[in-house]
Formats: structure tokens, C-alpha cells, sequence
């Protein structure tokens, strides 16, 4: 997932010319989103070596709910489409 989600964030490999630029961003900082918060969620998982910082939870939670604004918004476009393909296809 983090690969992919990174993949989609290079301006290089993905540029998405000709793509609505607002769908494009808006689409970069979900798949930025969900990438970041699942890592937060394994740290807080299985990382007892460090406390949870209490003031960086809201934050965590505005990107979520963000994210969940956006989607619904994407969902549809091609590139939302390819973006859910590439999770769930390895790239060779």
C-alpha cells in the first residue's frame, strides 16, 4: 500500500497530464493520507517504545475525515480507479 500510494505522489511517474489538476490533487493527498495514517495506526499498534503524542491525534483524525470528504468526490475518475487497482495489483 505504501508503495503504491507513493508512486501515485511522484509528479514524474504520474503526472496526470490533461487530468483535472483539483481531482489530481485531491487524490494525492488521499492516497498520502491513507498511506500516513495506516503507518500511525502500526506504530501505535506494536511500538510500545514510545508514548502517543495527544496533540498529534487531532491532526491524525482532520487528515481522516479529510480524506473521507474527498473520496466521495474522486471515486468515480479514472484516476481514482487505477489509483484502487494499484493496491491491490504488485507492480512487477
Amino acid at each position: 500500500m505504501r508503495t503504491a500510494s507513493s508512486r501515485i505522489l511522484n509528479t514524474i511517474d504520474f503526472p496526470f497530464t490533461g487530468e483535472n489538476p483539483a481531482e489530481v490533487a485531491d487524490l494525492r493527498f488521499a492516497a498520502q493520507a491513507f498511506s500516513q495514517l495506516q503507518e500511525d495506526r502500526h506504530f501505535a499498534d506494536y511500538n510500545l517504545t514510545k508514548d502517543l503524542d495527544p496533540i498529534e491525534a487531532p491532526t491524525q483524525v482532520k487528515s481522516a475525515e479529510k480524506s473521507f470528504t474527498i473520496w466521495p468526490a474522486i471515486r468515480g475518475e479514472q484516476i481514482a480507479q487505477a489509483y484502487l487497482v494499484s493496491l491491490l495489483v504488485k507492480r512487477a
